[in-house]
């Protein structure tokens, strides 16, 4: 009586461990027999696979749902991998922090910070931008570049709520996945804070050209993102840093070589993991995906 009872309880024990393989394999199929690109790569290193999911970090809700493969590698993976702890992120603390670091001493206004140009500039655009110039004044340069970009891509529908990373997250939580980040929130909020006075300028200085085409470049983006026009998302990813590159080393390139021994850790010991990062971390010279294909992985965009 004891191994009738048990036989239904080792059948779903078997397909329970069958399930990831059975997922495996699925996505292997389908991935061979689509022409279709996304702003995904996989990457085999022997029987385990680390999928490059290139996010944008704020998009319109329209722009869901997701491609449907990108979907199954979701569901595949057991293990997820962020930029960062997007939870902490929220902490009331890590606002607090955010607000410490980004403000000047009492006295000091953000006028003194910068060139007469610039300043005339960031006048000029807060003021077609129907905001209030007194709520900058007690901004440090780094913020109040962060600020109005927020604000302008808020104008136009996008959103961080509906970035990829954060819907990944948020599906990760819910679904009990192990997540790892590449970089805790303090070092990404040193990023910003520093920098020099004069490299917190050239920030800003790209920030405010960035928001005079700010939307149709948001909708390129967008659009070279679903389509998985890898050349394209570099393009005007890098324009914006043309005249900045000590920006681009810092922001994109210096963190890519930082990820890399982490990201070949993992790819050695889990199964399936799939990476969601800043789509500009995955295209052009020195990205992420050239990095590894330079250390030998076979690396394919799916």
């Amino acid at each position: 009586m004891p191994l009738l009872k048990d036989k239904p309880t080792m059948k779903r024990q078997t397909r329970k461990h069958l399930l990831p393989f059975l997922l495996l394999l699925a996505l292997l199929l389908s991935a061979t027999s689509t022409y279709a690109k996304n702003t995904l790569w996989q990457v085999r290193s022997g029987d385990n696979i680390l999928y490059l999911l290139g996010a944008l970090h704020v998009l319109k809700q329209d722009s869901y749902p997701l491609n449907s493969f990108i979907e199954e590698v979701y569901a595949a993976s057991t293990t997820l991998v962020f930029e960062t702890d997007m939870d902490e992120m929220d902490t009331p603390a890590m606002q607090q922090k955010i607000l410490s670091y980004g403000r000047l001493p009492t006295g000091r206004t953000l006028e003194q910070e910068l060139t007469p140009s610039t300043w005339q500039r960031l006048q000029t655009k807060i003021d077609a931008m129907g905001l209030p110039l007194t709520a900058f004044k007690p901004l440090r340069t780094w913020l109040c570049a962060l600020t109005l970009t927020v604000v302008e891509l808020e104008k136009l529908g996008f959103l961080p709520e509906y970035g990829v990373d954060q819907y990944f997250y948020e599906k990760a939580k819910k679904d009990g996945k192990v997540i790892i980040p590449l970089e805790s929130v303090e070092f990404q909020l040193s990023l910003f804070f520093s920098q020099s006075r004069r490299e917190q300028e050239d920030l800003l200085n790209q920030t405010l050209a960035d928001l005079t085409i700010i939307d149709s470049l948001a909708n390129e983006l967008e659009g070279a993102w679903k389509t998985g026009d890898g050349p394209k998302l570099h393009n005007l990813i890098s324009a914006s840093f043309q005249s900045y590159p000590q920006q681009y080393e810092r922001m994109v390139l210096q963190r890519n070589k930082n990820w890399l021994p982490v990201l070949e850790k993992i790819i050695k010991n889990n199964k399936l993991t799939l990476v969601v990062v800043g789509a500009g971390h995955l295209v052009g010279p020195n990205s992420v995906v050239e990095l590894l294909r330079e250390k030998g992985y076979k690396v394919v965009q799916r």
